[in-house]
């Protein structure tokens, strides 16, 4: 008797989690969805602006025009080809011995 009384338990409990999935995914999926796309406008904003906290009049920028905030420092060349000695021209020929 106890385990009938088991198996009905556990298969109601299954049931109910099954039926609360179901009303709680498609919502759940819902407000994820809502969080991640947020805004579009103010992420469009956001991502143009040359600084964060810039003014709307700010942030605007004429059509081709580029701004460079950053250049890394130029390396010295590298001195490799001059010390690795002299290069001789290399042509295979294919001898044809009948």
């Amino acid at each position: 008797m106890g385990l009938l009384k088991f198996l009905f338990v556990a298969i109601a409990v299954l049931w109910l989690v099954r039926v609360v999935a179901r009303l709680l995914f498609p919502w759940a999926m819902r407000k994820m969805a809502e969080k991640v796309m947020g805004n579009p406008q103010s992420q469009y904003q956001y991502r143009n602006t040359t600084f964060r906290g810039a003014k709307p009049d700010e942030r605007q920028q004429p059509d081709g025009k580029v701004r460079i905030d950053y250049m890394p420092p130029q390396s010295k060349p590298k001195n490799g080809a001059k010390n690795a000695g002299e290069f001789v021209d290399f042509e295979e020929i294919k001898s044809t011995s009948e």
